[in-house]
């Protein structure tokens, strides 16, 4: 990044009480006025102490002005600046996993029941302001904690419902997942929708009466009317213990929701590969080789299918990002004791990944601007790209080099049998899917260190860096 210029954190645009910069490498929060008295008192609580002791919000401290290091014009805009330590790779709700999505609603709940027994309250209940930091959420949005006022009810309720329970419930009742439905709206799963897509005999599982279908009718009475229901609750007595009731019903309820995956071809990926025992040592040993010898920081692992080779990749590198289009892959991945804590975890489509969108297209940002990998692992998956997703082989090779400097790709042949199930129905128009084609084209982009035969043959492992005179031919954006 250019040292010089500070870059606003994407996501950081509706926040009237703060911003976040990423400058230097470092990541600091311009707080107004209020925001930066509210802190002041918020970081001498034992209960907010406790909770960044243990891990459950960002570590955070008040810059003294002659230590701040922004630019003038950017510190003369707000009261104060925050800095933040560090998270490696941001992720969005869009991009976990159920039980992420639910770890996150928990941690959501817990940090409203402490802050509201203690006399502060969470003015916003969105997952944007949760991240994944060794496989932990962790609450990042300071601001967000307020001073409680007597007789107001929880702000955040129904942008909680909206962001994190219906979607969590869609997943476990209807078998929905809940990504599409968080990528397609920005908001969330509204409450006229929830309520559309739970049926009458929905009414009945836990939660949906009161959440959503009483909501809804709630929602349809007052939103139009000029009753100020916050007023009227207040002046009815609505107290904290109200809020603590409903939170902690909310908790219990989204600790019993489970969501019972359907068994998937990559779910089942480490039962039924097609690999001999010989070939698939081969082609671990491959793997780790790579990763000693090109000792890369950080590692993309697309189609990661149940993460064996993510394992691998997480024992010589700082950060490992995981992902595949399966749910049930990732989510076995992420709920697997034995993963580790180095690895992030991501449902991502490379055929249909993560967009730029929201406010000016810059509320939320692609994968590519969040993290750069130094190592792209790209393993039994360019058969799916040119053949499922009806991407270009070159096209897809020119991604990948625009993407990294290094990269270890696997070749499956048309003789493989996860080729001929695919082509089995379709007409083959894939005459740029061979062996010559892929080695042509990855020598466009980068020299070829290593090469491995497995599968007597049908497939072919490549180890690849960049050339320093290479002549990129970029496809289309």
């Amino acid at each position: 990044m250019n040292n010089s210029k500070a870059r606003v954190n994407a996501g950081s645009f509706r926040d009237r009480d703060g911003r976040v910069y990423e400058y230097q490498g470092r990541v600091f929060r311009g707080l107004s006025e209020a925001a930066l008295q509210c802190f002041q008192q918020l970081q001498e609580k034992p209960f907010y102490k406790k909770l960044v002791e243990s891990g459950k919000v960002v570590g955070s401290r008040e810059l003294a002005a002659q230590e701040n290091p922004l630019p003038d014009g950017l510190r003369e805009q707000w009261a104060g600046f925050l800095e933040h330590d560090p998270v490696t790779v941001i992720s969005y709700p869009y991009e976990w996993t159920f039980s992420m999505l639910r770890a996150a609603a928990s941690l959501q709940l817990h940090l409203v029941e402490r802050a509201v027994s203690n006399g502060f309250t969470l003015k916003d209940a969105t997952p944007y302001n949760i991240q994944f930091v060794d496989r932990k959420p962790v609450f990042i949005d300071i601001p967000s904690f307020e001073l409680l006022d007597e007789g107001e009810p929880w702000s955040g309720y129904r942008q909680f419902c909206e962001m994190f329970l219906f979607p969590l419930m869609l997943q476990a009742y209807k078998g929905s997942n809940f990504q599409p439905f968080m990528r397609a709206a920005i908001g969330g799963v509204d409450v006229q929708t929830a309520a559309a897509l739970f049926g009458f005999r929905d009414r009945f599982r836990k939660g949906v009466f009161s959440h959503v279908w009483l909501q809804s009718k709630l929602d349809r009475r007052f939103g139009g009317s000029s009753e100020n229901v916050r007023s009227s609750l207040k002046s009815a007595g609505f107290n904290r213990e109200l809020i603590l009731v409903n939170v902690r019903k909310m908790q219990k309820l989204v600790k019993k929701l489970e969501w019972k995956a359907a068994g998937s071809e990559w779910g089942d990926y480490t039962e039924f590969h097609n690999y001999s025992e010989d070939d698939h040592a081969l082609k671990e040993k491959f793997i780790h080789d790579a990763i000693s010898t090109e000792t890369p920081q950080t590692v993309w692992d697309i189609g990661c299918n149940t993460g064996q080779f993510s394992r691998i990749a997480a024992s010589g590198c700082k950060q490992v990002l995981s992902m595949d289009i399966d749910h049930v892959a990732v989510e076995r991945l992420f709920l697997n004791p034995e993963t580790p804590a180095n690895i992030l975890t991501l449902v991502q489509n490379v055929a249909d990944p993560s967009p730029n969108w929201g406010w000016r297209n810059r509320e939320r940002s692609d994968l590519q601007t969040r993290s750069r990998p130094d190592l792209v692992l790209c393993l039994a998956l360019i058969h799916h790209v040119v053949i499922t997703a009806n991407i270009p082989l070159a096209e897809f090779i020119d991604w990948l080099a625009g993407l990294t400097d290094k990269l270890v790709i696997e070749y499956v042949s048309r003789q493989d049998d996860k080729v001929q199930t695919l082509l089995r129905n379709k007409e083959d128009k894939y005459q740029d899917y061979s062996r010559e084609s892929i080695e042509s084209n990855l020598k466009r982009h980068f020299d070829i260190r290593a090469q491995q035969d497995v599968n007597d043959g049908n497939r072919c492992l490549y180890l690849c860096v960049k050339s320093d005179n290479t002549n990129a031919v970029i496809g289309p954006a």
